[in-house]
């Protein structure tokens, strides 16, 4: 986020409305979709229990306990608990688009770390400020730090790209060790993460990279396969348990995983291709009629 509105005039309007449609439109398509399965086939529906506040708060971006034990603060398309935090991080970013450039990063940073720190209180995990002050928040910090230094043109040598993406898979493996998890997940796995997405950038920056079809194509459907391999997955286990070979041998859960992971990747990218690109494209023509410049601050010389 702080790279794409970097040295340009971006209001803070326009920051959250292209927000919204990068992000919404498929959300709102998916979650629809597990409410009519709740509502018509509530027994396909392994984890989930129609609840009208919680059903609401999934469609808001509101954390609120999921009604099925344990309770989590999960909305009922599951993988959107990350939303929650993503949504919030935009409307944080996009207020401080409204203040001088030269002091975006600082508000943004510092108002995060304020966030966790309410930590400190001990409120109960299953509660709104349980949910946002966990570390987990300041891996967006992290994020507007990269990008920070990443627009500041920092000359980084290739080899130190390469050796602070060494650096983030050993933490990544050192974080995994049973006596670390304890420990908080910024700590852990975020900044392993940041050293990883680091050095990958600044290697990109210096270093021309082939563009690949396959994994050019995963990216661009990550999103949708994110939101649908849930519902796939579950769908396949259960045809899978009904038709597929006895799971209880390491074979067969090895070719389990396999078909799982690749058949929860087709689906999504024919959701990506298929629901998400025509939706964008219809949904950006729109947006560019849309005159922003009414509401962008006036240009800053800072």
């Amino acid at each position: 986020m702080w790279h794409t509105t970097f040295g340009r005039n971006v209001g803070t309007v326009e920051f959250l409305t292209r927000r919204f449609i990068r992000i919404v439109p498929l959300y709102w398509l998916i979650t629809t979709f597990y409410l009519i399965i709740l509502l018509i086939r509530p027994n396909w529906m392994y984890s989930a229990r129609f609840d009208f506040f919680h059903i609401v708060a999934s469609y808001l971006f509101i954390p609120a306990a999921h009604p099925f034990p344990p309770h989590f603060m999960w909305p009922l398309v599951v993988p959107g608990w990350t939303l929650n935090y993503e949504m919030f991080f935009y409307l944080l970013f996009g207020l401080a688009l409204l203040a001088a450039s030269r002091m975006r990063a600082a508000i943004v940073v510092a108002t995060l770390v304020c966030i966790v720190s309410l930590r400190a209180f001990d409120p109960p995990l299953n509660s709104v400020i349980g949910f946002y002050s966990s570390s987990i928040t300041l891996e967006f910090a992290f994020g507007v730090l990269l990008g920070y230094l990443f627009t500041s043109e920092l000359p980084i040598p290739r080899l130190v790209c390469i050796l602070v993406i060494l650096a983030g898979f050993v933490g990544l493996i050192i974080g995994s060790a049973p006596g670390m998890l304890a420990l908080p997940r910024a700590l852990i796995a975020g900044v392993p993460a940041l050293f990883i997405v680091a050095g990958a950038v600044f290697f990109e920056r210096t270093n021309k990279i082939a563009e690949i079809g396959l994994p050019k194509l995963l990216g661009d459907s990550s999103y949708s396969i994110y939101l649908s391999h849930g519902a796939t997955l579950s769908a396949f286990g259960r045809i899978w348990s009904e038709f597929g070979p006895d799971s209880s041998k390491p074979l067969f859960i090895f070719l389990f995983s396999l078909s799982a992971i690749i058949v929860a990747t087709t689906i999504g990218i024919g959701v990506y291709l298929f629901i998400e690109r025509p939706l964008l494209r219809t949904l950006s023509k729109r947006v560019k009629q849309i005159n922003f410049k009414a509401y962008r601050p006036a240009p800053s010389r800072n």
